[in-house]
């Protein structure tokens, strides 16, 4: 698609979804790809609403786009399907070109739906050049948040967040309210997550995974037996969830720390005979 006519899409879809929200569809799993060369190429920096602290000290994140000297600058605000690719840009004003580690990769990519009802972990390529890239899978039109997480070498890990739109046709629907749900069938596999979060408390959950009624060990990923990203209903504040286990040895367990009272959509990445796979809660989160 060319210029112009992304712009053009961006536009007629973004004034269809300030008037009535977005009507979409379900999780999608996570995706890896290698590296990608190209020019790096900027755009204006925007400001968004300051990151929010709720329920004490603990920040949620996500919520800008610019913290501590770093942007996170996207090429376009488009989530159509193909590549997506952006720079982070720090405190010089230059592309980041050195990063340490987390969960076994420099960055990782979440886009979620506003609606909480789709989700993708991607894992970006880098050039030398501090460009990153990614081919997003085919998305449901409407508006979506995408995460950068990450470590700066020589600086702390943040998460910075932009909106996109994915452009087509179709009716927009204000999206139904979240109902709680702890158990989702994936592929065959029963998920069920074990455990109440509460505001301001760290809380200890499980995710038991089952074929046939019995619980199935998962393979390690990213660095321990499974990952999770919660995602607050509303304004899509990112927590960042602590897993326990290096290694997998049946049910995960992880350390979750909610900022608010309020509902919260997890999204429960394991792998199992070499496939990763997505499944999808909603947990109520009461006050402390």
């Amino acid at each position: 698609m060319n210029p112009g006519a992304k712009l053009g899409a961006y536009t007629l879809l973004l004034v269809a979804v300030l008037g009535g929200g977005a009507a979409l569809g379900t999780a999608a799993g996570p995706i890896g790809i290698s590296g990608d060369g190209g020019d790096a190429h900027a755009s204006s920096r925007h400001a968004e609403d300051p990151d929010a602290v709720l329920g004490g000290e603990l920040a949620a994140g996500g919520l800008m786009v610019s913290q501590d000297g770093y942007t996170l600058v996207p090429e376009d605000r488009l989530a159509d399907h193909g590549e997506f690719a952006f720079e982070v840009v720090g405190p010089d004003g230059e592309p980041v070109e050195s990063y340490d580690r987390l969960h076994d990769r420099e960055l990782h990519l979440i886009v979620a739906s506003r609606d909480l009802t789709r989700f993708a972990h991607l894992h970006p390529g880098r050039d030398a050049a501090g460009r990153w890239a990614v081919d997003l899978p085919a998305l449901v039109p409407g508006p979506y948040r995408a995460f950068a997480d990450f470590r700066p070498s020589g600086a702390g890990q943040l998460t910075l967040g932009v909106d996109l739109v994915a452009p087509g046709p179709g009716p927009i629907a204000a999206p139904p309210g979240l109902a709680a749900s702890r158990t989702d069938v994936v592929d065959g596999y029963e998920v069920t997550l074990e455990g109440d979060v509460a505001a301001g408390e760290e809380a200890g959950v499980t995710v038991a995974v089952r074929r046939d009624g019995r619980v199935v060990t998962t393979e390690p990923y990213l660095g321990a037996a499974g990952h999770l990203v919660a995602l607050r209903d509303g304004d899509l504040a990112y927590l960042h969830v602590h897993p326990l286990d290096d290694e997998p040895n049946g049910p995960v367990a992880f350390a979750v720390e909610v900022p608010s009272p309020g509902t919260y959509a997890l999204f429960f990445d394991f792998l199992v005979d070499g496939t990763v796979r997505t499944a999808r809660f909603v947990a109520q989160a009461g006050s402390p």
